[in-house]
């Protein structure tokens, strides 16, 4: 039976191969930085250990004030988008409003060949209380906060109301803060008798 015998380790250096040299005192050699280096990473001494933490941190609070930013932005468009639509309310109400005055007033039937004497014409007046009613019995404006009339006209055809409010963002960060005490909502509808 032969003996299998494994053949002898070669011992001399490759070529290229990094070999250790002995340290002259006080140089670092580059394998001793290298594994200086690894030890350290290994161990936990790092010099940069705990600043992926911190950088972790700083996405959150930047990510958090950015959500603070899009909930207080969308409230804001919600609110404006209620308030013109109880402002389109509003207008269609008054333009349905007919002056008393004017239509029972004259006694006389308008004549129907003309586009003008068919129509019954509005009056500030009636627009202003058809507004002011609509506002008083609209579940639309309880949810908003300040509604007011800023302004009420017609040409005796069309109708012109424009609505203001308060609109208050949700949440408040340092990003919001100027908004805190309310953002100023103004919108305009028209609406045409007839």
């Amino acid at each position: 039976m032969s003996q299998y015998r494994a053949p002898a380790p070669d011992l001399a250096p490759r070529r290229g191969a990094v070999t250790s040299v002995p340290a002259r005192p006080g140089v670092r050699s580059p394998l001793g930085a290298l594994r200086a280096r690894v030890g350290a990473v290994t161990s936990g001494q790092a010099q940069d250990s705990g600043q992926i933490l911190l950088l972790s941190i700083a996405y959150g609070v930047l990510a958090l004030l950015l959500v603070t930013a899009v909930v207080s932005a969308s409230s804001v468009h919600i609110e404006r988008k209620r308030l013109w639509a109880l402002a389109d309310q509003a207008a269609l109400e008054a333009a349905d409003a007919v002056d008393s005055s004017a239509f029972y007033g004259s006694g006389t039937r308008p004549d129907p060949r003309t586009a003008d004497g068919a129509l019954v014409p509005l009056s500030t007046v009636s627009v202003r209380t058809a507004v002011d009613e609509h506002l008083a019995r609209s579940p639309g404006a309880q949810r908003l906060t300040g509604v007011q009339v800023m302004d009420v006209g017609t040409d005796g055809r069309t109708v012109h109301v424009t609505l203001g409010a308060l609109a208050r963002p949700p949440l408040l960060s340092w990003v919001t803060g100027s908004w805190s005490e309310g953002i100023t909502l103004r919108v305009t509808s028209s609406a045409r008798a007839g």
